[in-house]
Parts: structure tokens; sequence; C-alpha cells
């Protein structure tokens, strides 16, 4: 691609070094050099592909001018920008040297809107996930647990039985920031059952059942969870704290959360597929 070339500056700066070699009453011949051979690097970063590395490469260049596609500005040699939405961006930088400035067009393209940063590990709770997540009694039998490719799946048989279990994970939030939660649930419909998400700041003990902050859950009882489903808990829960906030959250004061995810049923069933769960997010927003 052919640079774009502005000589403006080149003109202005010889006209002022005139100006100064007649204060000094002497003449200078000053050679500008060429103009710089802009060009740029655009790297998503590995964790977040919306958040791009924009590297000038240009060499010789003291000033660099960028345009991220209309989505912002930067005066950086090197920065890093988050784009929000899907799409084409042409982002465009001007380098500048004592000749003058060149410009460079190159399109990145964005492949989904930005969706947060996840706090937490092994999102897709399969065997993978395994290492990121304990599993720990609550005090009663505990609900079988299955760590499968398509999520973690809780089950307790299809007859009536009382079972309970904890699966938690600890994470660090920020005071004031806008935090979302979401899981996707599915199942064939259970009975005296509860899926229930907590947002603690108490640990989770071996052997105690876990009550600190319920967030969002199935419940039979309140009317969610019977019937077959298959969606976003934050969406089709009807209990908790967290009812109809769409998974909405904000914390109070930094630090250690624990993200506790407790099934189990009371002379009832998790249904004759169980219930399996996976991406599990609590994602950070701007």
């Amino acid at each position: 691609m052919k640079p774009c070339i502005n000589r403006t500056l080149l003109y202005m700066w010889a006209s002022a070094g005139l100006l100064l070699a007649g204060c000094a009453k002497e003449s200078v011949n000053e050679n500008l050099g060429s103009l710089p051979a802009t060009a740029f690097t655009a790297t998503p970063l590995a964790s977040n592909p919306n958040q791009v590395v924009f590297k000038s490469t240009t060499s010789g260049a003291f000033e660099w001018r960028w345009d991220f596609g209309g989505a912002g500005k930067s005066f950086k040699e090197t920065d890093t920008f988050l784009f929000m939405s899907k799409g084409d961006y042409n982002i465009v930088l001007k380098a500048f040297n004592r000749a003058g400035y060149t410009a460079i067009t190159q399109k990145v393209t964005i492949a989904a809107d930005f969706a947060g940063i996840n706090v937490l590990k092994g999102e897709d709770m399969t065997a993978a996930s395994t290492a990121q997540w304990t599993v720990q009694s609550t005090g009663s039998t505990l609900t079988t647990t299955a760590w499968n490719t398509d999520g973690l799946k809780f089950s307790n048989g299809t007859g009536s039985a009382q079972t309970n279990v904890a699966v938690w994970q600890a994470a660090t939030v920020k005071k004031g920031k806008n935090y979302k939660f979401s899981a996707n649930v599915k199942g064939s419909g259970a009975t005296n059952t509860w899926f229930e998400v907590y947002l603690g700041t108490t640990k989770p003990t071996a052997g105690a059942d876990y009550s600190d902050n319920k967030f969002i859950a199935l419940n039979t009882w309140s009317g969610c969870g019977a019937a077959a489903f298959n969606g976003n808990l934050a969406t089709i829960g009807c209990d908790g704290s967290g009812k109809d906030k769409a998974g909405a959250v904000t914390f109070t004061s930094d630090g250690t959360i624990y993200v506790v995810l407790k099934v189990g049923s009371w002379d009832g069933n998790l249904g004759a597929s169980g219930i399996t769960v996976s991406n599990v997010r609590l994602a950070e927003l701007p």
C-alpha cells in the first residue's frame, strides 16, 4: 500500500529555520531527510480477542496519531485498544518525523461483541476445568457430579432422594465495577430441586451448608426448573437477590468472593437427564 504524504510541515519547519537563522545572523542549510515509511502491527490478545495491541514499526518517527476506525484515538507509539462491537475497522496511523508525515490504513476485523473479561477460570466446566473448581460436601449425601464434554452434570437418580453438593471457586473483584453473571443450564425437568449460585464473601467449609448471598437460582418450589429448560440461568432463574437483573451485579469492596454452585433436592430428583451447567462467567465490564 502506497503511503499518503503531507509536506505541510516540511514548509513550516523550513520557514521557521530561516527565521531562526535570521535572528542568529547566519544561514542554515539543514537536510530534513525523507518522509517516514509508516507501518504498524495489530495483534489481538489471546485472553481477549476484542483487545488489540497496536504497535508502530515506523523507523525514526517521533509522533504517532492513531484513529481506531472511529472507535477511539491514541498518540502513543504502542497502545492496546478495546473494541466493544464486532465489525470491520479501518485503522489509520499517521507517523511523523522531521520531514513531515505519512499515513497508512489497515483493516482489523472483530468477530464478536465484547462480553467482558471473565474473572472465573474453567468456564466450560469440562474435564479440563476440574483443577479450577472445588467439589465438596455440604453435610448431606452428595449429589453426583460428572465432568463431561458438554459441561458439569449433576444427578441423583430418578427416585426420591435427599442430596446436595457445593462446587466453588474464589475470584477477585473490584469495588463499584459492573459485573455480569451468566451460566448455561439445561435439564429435562426436576422435582423438589434447587440449583443455586452464591456470590459470597465467606469461604465454603467442607461438611457445612452454604448460605452467603444467594444470587440466582432454579427452584421448583418458586416456579422454575420443573419443566425442561435450556438457557442462561441469569434470565430463567426465579429465585435469589439477582432475580430479574439479567446477571448484573456490583460489589461494595475490593477483594475475594466465592462463586458457589449448590445443587440438590429434597425428596425429589434432578430429572432423568440431570442438570448440566456450562459457560459459567462472571464478566467484568468496562
